[in-house]
């Protein structure tokens, strides 16, 4: 009997090449076969809807797109596993063993802001090379942009305070957990959640770890008041408790007893934090009694499933909290999960020949032309690159005839590359409980150019 356990069920480098529908191999190796292997086909990354909880998209995942392309290749074994199962033919099997990436890339910064249609990406290479890598830049733009858009919201909402995000619970993979926390570095949470993983992988600098009392460690001791003496006898001055675990009023009395303890011999306690009841009613009841003991110092943080909506209402409340923590809700992207991300082809090139290609379904409208963004003052256009239009182009030239010309920034320069963003959109988009519609208009060029194809096809 075959062992049918793999030796990983983490998602790994050598499932990434292999990770697409078996047409897209198949049909790779018919256009080889066919000889139309040399056409430069030309295609647009965008998001075709945007959900009415959002006003705006934040664009994130390039720096993956272009370290997971100049990665790009199969193994003896993955390509033996295509051919033994029928999947490609032979002589595609020895197109794949020297694959290597030779087009071009234009894209938008990481960081960008984008709305509906806008091509976010768009790959001019030969057309088997640019349909391989179809399914890894949908999902890598799907997670990472869906994340980093969903956690600035919580940021706008909390402020002038800050978030604490995103953890690593509940969230549908591990992976998910390390690109929302990566999301959450690059849209200004005041801290990302304490898995040293994430500081690991992202480079990121770790801060000084805060050791929180939390459930499982209080309900491990005899009571209470004697868990959240045990921290500080090892880590000093680092500590918050969760004042929830039996009853919220006597985890406050212990807490401030622990406290004023620590602070009589020269130390402090971080903070509390509040992960269940009534947020607002808590967090003042316990600023209350912390200020009237001296305890002006220690912070106040609330979790329990928050969201942006659940902050802005604290917010508005003027509840005194100062760091909210968003787990479950932004882990999940729990308001709008979904996100259109389409890669369509637009234009095919073979010699000096070029056909234009659209689709036309109702509601899945895709336009034909190499295209080229130009944000307005108040608005955006999507027209042709060799069209003259006012505004500032948005997609620059990263890769060139596979050559890589972009210096990814780090995530700090992207961080600082949104916070400009942000300036320069209406700041009524910043709006969480509102709902706007931003302008993007095509240009007449690309109209002109799209009726031109209807023609073609629809006579």
């Amino acid at each position: 009997m075959t062992n049918n356990i793999p030796q990983s069920h983490l998602f790994t480098p050598d499932d990434l090449s292999l990770f697409e529908y078996n047409q897209i191999f198949s049909c790779g190796s018919i256009w080889l076969e066919e000889g139309m292997d040399k056409q430069i086909a030309t295609f647009d990354l965008l998001v075709r809807d945007m959900p009415d909880c959002r006003n705006f998209f934040v664009f994130s995942g390039l720096e993956e797109i272009l370290e997971g392309i100049r990665k790009w290749s199969y193994s003896k074994q993955q390509i033996k596993f295509l051919l033994d199962n029928g999947v490609i033919t032979r002589k595609f099997a020895k197109y794949l063993k020297k694959f290597k990436f030779s087009g071009d890339i234009w894209a938008m910064p990481e960081g960008s802001i984008f709305f509906q249609g806008e091509t976010m990406v768009r790959i001019s290479a030969p057309i088997i090379e640019a349909n391989l890598i179809t399914m890894f830049l949908t999902n890598t733009i799907t997670s990472n942009t869906l994340f980093a858009s969903k956690v600035i919201r919580s940021v706008i909402a909390a402020a002038p305070h800050g978030i604490l995000g995103i953890g690593g619970m509940r969230a549908q993979i591990f992976e998910s957990s390390m690109k929302c926390n990566r999301s959450s570095y690059i849209v200004g949470s005041a801290s990302i959640a304490s898995i040293p993983a994430t500081y690991k992988k992202y480079s990121i600098p770790m801060p000084h770890p805060v050791r929180i009392a939390y459930h499982a460690f209080i309900k491990s001791f005899p009571d209470e008041i004697t868990a959240m003496r045990a921290i500080p006898k090892y880590f000093p001055n680092e500590m918050m408790v969760m004042i929830d675990t039996y009853d919220t009023d006597q985890g406050l009395k212990n807490a401030i007893t622990v406290a004023k303890e620590l602070k009589a011999e020269g130390g402090g306690l971080k903070g509390i934090f509040i992960d269940s009841g009534d947020m607002y009613e808590i967090s003042l009841k316990a600023r209350r009694r912390l200020d009237e003991e001296g305890l002006n110092n220690v912070k106040i943080m609330a979790a329990s499933n928050l969201d942006e909506y659940k902050i802005l209402e604290l917010e508005r409340k003027n509840a005194p909290i100062d760091m909210y923590c968003v787990i479950t809700e932004g882990v999940t992207v729990a308001d709008a999960p979904k996100l259109e991300v389409v890669y369509k082809m637009a234009q095919l090139q073979d010699g000096d020949i070029i056909t234009q290609t659209a689709k036309f379904a109702p509601g899945k409208l895709s336009y034909p032309g190499v295209k080229q963004v130009y944000r307005q003052e108040d608005k955006d256009v999507i027209g042709l690159e060799s069209e003259k239009i006012v505004g500032r182009p948005l997609l620059i030239e990263v890769v060139r005839s596979g050559k890589f010309l972009y210096k990814l920034p780090t995530l700090d320069e992207i961080k600082a590359y949104l916070q400009t963003e942000l300036k320069s959109i209406p700041q009524n988009l910043l709006e969480i409980d509102h709902h706007h519609e931003y302008k993007v208009e095509t240009s007449d060029g690309l109209e002109e150019l799209l009726e031109e194809v209807k023609k073609i096809h629809l006579s």
